[in-house]
């Protein structure tokens, strides 16, 4: 991990992009001299002092910080970076994270939208989760008050998985109200931010903290949004990184549902009327009507089938479905026989395509 020295040095995420795209390992920058990095790598005077102090940075200290923390630090040439995330026009190139990183690759929806929510919105938000974790789904938001807090806590409510993505440091908990939410969701799911410890929620935070819902999402669902706002902010990621936009259409006098419906006037997102839109758009719920006889599965073979949506870590598969882990694997070893699904390493697991 000797390319966190540069972070730590205070480079930007532009200039060590750049820089991992011209070298494979921190130790070949000492290759090149101040011209070249100048030249090809876009440095300024400033930033060649910044990499002459990453040399001198105590990386065991800065990796010890973080342990102490529990968090997990993620570069962007790992195996266990989120390829979804990692196609954005930006990738960030760090990702700190406390609780389960498997979650950041599983088959993931964005659910976003206005922190002064309304009763309806707060009712559409729940109803969409419930169908989503039912299909086995992990959620995703970015922990505000309002619609964000919705989506987590229901999420949690009913035992499914959800990512939390923050706009600050993993020790700077905002907003405060959210503290017991926030590490419930360590326990239970994963919190992420690709700030550095210490970062305070700065406003300009945000908007990138938006492209990172985004982008670890396959979809993104704008339940209540005004005409301006961080949900639209999010769903423009999306349109820009070819992710699905869907809209929950709103009163057409409420501010609050002013964003969402002009969404769907400018023919920027898919007007969704329940959850059957959404899994639709993806082929899930034409999966869970095909008879166990037609794939010729006993009951408990469908019953691990029917939840593993993209990919389930054996652990979760155990959780959702309260088989014992000799169970699971015996059922997991039938089903990989009958070519119905298959192990993807790491304990994964993915249903064949067909």
């Amino acid at each position: 991990m000797e390319w966190y020295r540069l972070k730590c040095a205070g480079l930007t995420d532009t200039i060590i992009r750049n820089l991992t795209k011209g070298v494979k390992e921190y130790s070949e920058i000492s290759l090149l001299c101040p011209e070249q990095l100048i030249k090809y790598f876009k440095f300024t005077q400033e930033d060649l002092i910044k990499l002459e102090n990453s040399r001198k940075i105590d990386l065991n200290l800065e990796m010890k910080k973080l342990k102490e923390n529990s968090i997990k630090l993620i570069f962007l040439n790992d195996e266990n970076y989120p390829e979804n995330l990692k196609n954005i026009a930006h990738p960030p190139i760090f990702l700190f994270c406390k609780g389960n990183i498997e979650l950041l690759k599983g088959f993931n929806i964005g659910v976003v939208g206005t922190r002064r929510s309304t009763g309806y919105g707060r009712g559409v938000c729940e109803k969409l989760v419930e169908g989503l974790v039912e299909a086995g789904i992990n959620t995703v938001s970015g922990l505000a008050l309002g619609i964000d807090t919705v989506c987590h806590k229901k999420t949690l409510e009913i035992n499914g998985q959800t990512i939390a993505v923050v706009g600050s440091g993993l020790d700077r908990i905002y907003p405060s109200e959210n503290r017991e939410l926030w590490k419930k969701i360590e326990e239970k799911g994963v919190v992420i931010s690709e700030f550095p410890l210490g970062t305070e929620p700065f406003p300009y935070n945000f908007p990138q903290r938006n492209r990172i819902i985004a982008g670890l999402s396959r979809g993104i669902v704008v339940v209540e949004s005004k005409e301006k706002g961080g949900s639209l902010i999010t769903a423009d990621f999306a349109l820009e990184e070819n992710r699905d936009v869907f809209v929950v259409p709103g009163e057409i006098f409420s501010p609050f549902s002013a964003g969402c419906n002009n969404l769907i006037k400018n023919s920027s997102g898919k007007l969704i009327m329940g959850i059957e839109d959404i899994l639709i758009e993806y082929g899930i719920e034409s999966n869970k009507n095909i008879l166990t006889s037609e794939l010729n599965l006993s009951k408990s073979e469908m019953k691990i089938y029917e939840i593993i949506i993209g990919t389930k870590t054996l652990d979760e598969i155990m959780q959702e479905t309260g088989f014992k882990v000799s169970e699971a694997l015996a059922i997991l070893m039938e089903l990989e026989m009958k070519k119905k699904v298959y192990s993807v390493g790491g304990g994964c697991y993915k249903r064949k395509e067909n």
